[in-house]
C-alpha cells in the first residue's frame, strides 16, 4: 500500500510511521513544509515531498501512483484564532482531499477529533452522536472538514474512514504531560470539581496500533470510530500517579468547576497581556472538569481494537522519561 502523509513530522504521525513502516507492505510519503527539516524523519525509510496544505497550487501531482491518504496535520492547541483554523483544519483539508480525489487516490483516513460533539457531559456520546458547534474554532473547524470530506464521500470520490480520538499522550507530547507536569510542580495546583470524573486519555501507541487496523480492513470504510481507554482512572487518580513519580505529596486541594472557569478566563487574560501561555485555559477546564462518556463499543466489535498501554502503565513510564529529560526536560 503506497500512503501519502500530512503530518508525519508530529508526535503522533511519527508513531504511526514507525508501525506502518515495521510490516514492510507500506510505502509513505511523507509531505513537509517547504522549509520544514528532513532531519525530523531522519532514520525513517520514508520518501520525502514538499508542499503546504494551505495552498493547493503546492500539492500538484504529490499523489500521482499513490492509493491512501492519511490526513493528520491540523491547527491544534491554545491561542488557535478561528481564522487559522478554517485556512488549516477546512480549507488545508479541503486542498488534500481534492488533490487526492484529481490523482484518483480514494482510500482517505482522516483524523477528526471528539471536540466535534461540543463538550457534552454526563450522557454516552456514540458516533452516531450529532455533532456541535460551539464557537471553539479547533472544534468548529473539524466538523466543516468532516461534513466537506463526507460530501465527496457521498459521491463515491473517496474511501473515507474518520477517527475521533480523544488527547493523545505518549513520546513527543509537548502539550498535555508537560503542561501538567509544570502545573503539579508549580505548587498550585488544583483538582477541579470533585475528580471523580474519568479521564479521556489514549496512547500514541494505540492510536497506531488502530490505524494499521484501520488499513488493513475494509469494514472501517464508510465509517467513524471515537479513540480513548475505555478503562481510564479518574483524574484524581491521575494526578495521584504523578505526584507518586515525582515523590510529592498528593494533590487534595479541590477548586469547583465554574470558579475554575472563572480562574481560567483571568489566566488567558493575563498571560495575553504577558504574551506568554497560560498555566490554565478555559479549553483544560472544560476538558478535565466534567465527566464525559465517548463510547469505543464499535472499534472493538468491528475491528477488535482494544488500547493496548493501560494510562497508569504509559503515564508512569512518560512523566519518568520527562522528568528524567528523556523527551522534554523539566525545568
Amino acid at each position: 500500500m503506497k500512503i501519502f502523509m500530512t503530518g508525519a513530522t508530529g508526535f503522533i504521525g511519527k508513531s504511526i510511521v514507525r508501525r506502518l513502516i515495521a510490516e514492510k507492505q507500506y510505502e509513505i510519503t511523507a509531505l513537509l513544509l517547504p522549509d520544514e527539516p528532513e532531519a525530523l524523519l531522519e532514520g525513517m525509510p520514508v520518501r520525502i515531498v514538499r508542499g503546504d496544505i494551505t495552498r493547493a497550487e503546492s500539492l500538484e501531482d504529490l499523489m500521482e501512483g499513490l492509493d491512501t491518504v492519511i490526513h493528520l496535520a491540523g491547527a491544534v492547541g491554545y491561542g488557535q484564532t478561528m481564522q487559522h483554523c478554517l485556512l488549516i483544519n477546512r480549507d488545508g483539508t479541503a486542498n488534500i482531499a481534492r488533490e487526492a480525489v484529481r490523482s484518483g487516490v480514494k482510500r482517505f483516513c482522516h483524523f477528526s477529533s471528539v471536540s466535534v460533539y461540543g463538550r457534552v457531559p454526563n450522557i454516552p456520546i456514540p458516533e452516531s452522536f450529532p455533532m456541535k458547534k460551539t464557537g471553539d474554532p479547533y472544534g468548529d473547524t473539524k466538523i466543516d472538514a468532516e461534513n466537506m470530506l463526507r460530501e465527496l464521500a457521498a459521491k463515491g470520490k473517496l474511501e473515507l474512514t474518520v477517527l475521533r480520538p480523544t488527547v493523545i499522550y505518549g513520546p513527543g507530547d509537548v502539550m498535555f504531560l508537560p503542561k501538567l507536569i509544570e502545573n503539579v510542580m508549580s505548587g498550585r495546583a488544583r483538582i477541579i470539581g470533585t475528580g471523580d470524573n474519568t479521564v479521556d486519555l489514549i496512547h500514541v501507541a494505540d492510536i497506531a496500533d488502530f490505524v494499521f487496523l484501520v488499513l488493513e480492513n475494509e469494514k472501517s470504510v464508510g465509517e467513524t470510530y471515537n479513540l480513548t481507554h475505555p478503562d481510564n482512572p479518574s483524574w484524581r487518580e491521575l494526578m495521584d500517579i504523578v505526584t507518586d513519580v515525582f515523590g510529592i505529596p498528593k494533590i487534595k486541594r479541590h477548586l469547583p468547576y465554574k470558579a475554575a472557569l472563572v480562574v481560567a478566563t483571568l489566566l488567558e487574560l493575563l498571560a495575553a497581556f504577558k504574551g506568554i501561555p497560560p498555566l490554565l485555559t478555559r479549553y483544560s477546564v472544560r476538558v478535565v472538569g466534567r465527566q464525559y462518556h465517548y463510547l469505543t463499543d464499535k472499534c472493538r466489535q468491528e475491528l477488535g481494537f482494544y488500547p493496548k498501554i493501560s494510562l497508569a502503565e504509559g503515564v508512569r513510564k512518560e512523566l519518568t522519561a520527562l522528568g528524567d529529560g528523556e523527551h522534554n526536560p523539566v525545568s
